[in-house]
């Protein structure tokens, strides 16, 4: 499994216009598709589950300048659409993930610390909604 990030220059096209610029708290800034959260900014390649994880990871990504609300009902209607009955075990195995993913960041130097800076600020964000949501 690989983690890449889609760099926007020419994204199908796309002008500076139709991103939005998000910062992530430390040295880097993401930019933000407005329209396609499913497929931009990440690309997870390389097992049978790549699809669904570049949708999972993008839809988190894209929450990030969202409020509390707006992510608890983003985990539940991801936890409706998985095989997990346990909102604990739910969001366990959704941490664990991104932390797996930190181990396969590909690019150059500076994209690799963009990903892992990215991949730490949702760990960050779900470590503090885990209660809330797991009380539902």
């Amino acid at each position: 499994m690989h983690l890449i990030w889609k760099r926007p220059d020419g994204f199908h096209g796309a002008s500076p216009t139709d991103f939005r610029v998000v910062d992530l708290g430390g040295r880097s800034r993401l930019w933000l598709h407005k329209v396609d959260r499913d497929q931009y900014p990440f690309r997870v390649s390389g097992g049978w589950e790549e699809k669904d994880a570049t949708v999972r990871l993008n839809n988190l990504i894209n929450l990030l300048e969202d409020d509390d609300k707006a992510w608890l009902d983003y985990l539940t209607r991801a936890m409706d659409h998985s095989i997990k009955e346990d909102r604990t075990v739910f969001i366990g195995d959704l941490l664990s993930w991104l932390t797996e993913l930190q181990q396969h960041v590909k690019g150059d130097t500076w994209e690799t610390e963009i990903l892992t800076e990215a991949l730490t600020v949702l760990s960050e964000r779900l470590a503090v909604l885990r209660e809330r949501f797991v009380k539902g």
